[in-house]
């Protein structure tokens, strides 16, 4: 049998105190949203620069980044919870 013993000080079990605490995971919105203000602090310390030649470019590529961040995040995240 398992023993029960009391916690003088905070008047709870030695049983109470094994349950384990959920862990806790980094925001990847947040993450992002940070990383979106340092570009764009960066961008206003060097001088607001002409966009223009982001105007050419295409937008099969820009899928093809897409399908790539998107792709890493599927790799690297858990594929399971505990």
């Amino acid at each position: 049998m398992a023993e029960y013993v009391e916690n003088s000080e905070s008047g709870t079990s030695d049983t109470d105190q094994s349950t384990p605490k959920p862990r806790r995971r980094p925001s990847v919105g947040l993450l992002l949203a940070g990383v979106a203000a340092l570009l764009v602090s960066v961008w206003a310390l060097a001088g607001p620069f002409s966009l223009e030649p982001l105007a050419n470019v295409e937008f099969r590529w820009l899928f093809v980044a897409l399908a790539v961040v998107i792709g890493a995040v599927l790799v690297l995240s858990p594929g399971r919870r505990r």
